[in-house]
């Protein structure tokens, strides 16, 4: 099978799931058979968010990150993530709001090839980064497709609305996904 037909695989199985089950769908599913380099998309300045496939349900991000490169501490404005760590080795801290509204440290965590990591609704803040030398490469699956989050300005020193969009929107879904 080609590419095209495994990711219409995994389309067709998260779609046929419940979210319930996408932990387990993304530790056991076969990536080694997806070519993900149409999609991928790099920049030396920040990681990019490649999106190839989105519904009402959810949506596909791959993130591409270079050495040294983060997000910024953000929630997902109440809808759920999950992360396959494709290649590389990234980090995740983790935040709350204390008593004061303000962001608190709480823990960092690292993500290895084959990995999943999950924040839902209930979840609070998180970063992740690429600190490693070689670059990352995670899959990122949004139950429903996020469209803004809660995301720490460095500048004002708060918590904005920060709308959200794709570095690259290449749908890569055929006639034989649902």
């Amino acid at each position: 099978m080609k590419t095209q037909a495994h990711i219409n695989t995994l389309i067709n199985v998260l779609s046929e799931s419940s979210k319930e089950d996408y932990t387990e769908i993304l530790l056991n599913f076969n990536f080694k058979n997806i070519d993900f380099s149409e999609i991928e998309y790099w920049e030396p300045q920040c990681y990019t968010r490649n999106c190839f496939y989105k519904d009402d349900d959810f949506e596909l991000i791959l993130i591409c990150w270079d050495k040294g490169q983060q997000t910024a501490i953000h929630n997902h404005d109440g809808e759920d993530c999950w992360v396959y760590l494709l290649e590389g080795e990234i980090e995740e801290d983790f935040y709350r709001l204390n008593d004061n509204e303000q962001l608190e440290f709480c823990a960092t965590s690292v993500l290895e090839k084959g990995q999943v990591t999950k924040s839902d609704k209930l979840s609070g803040f998180h970063r992740l980064r690429n600190n490693k030398i070689n670059r990352a490469l995670s899959l990122h699956v949004y139950a429903k497709p996020i469209e803004q989050s809660l995301t720490y300005d460095e500048n004002l020193g708060r918590l904005v609305d920060k709308k959200l969009k794709y570095d690259t929107y290449k749908s890569v879904v055929s006639s034989e996904a649902i």
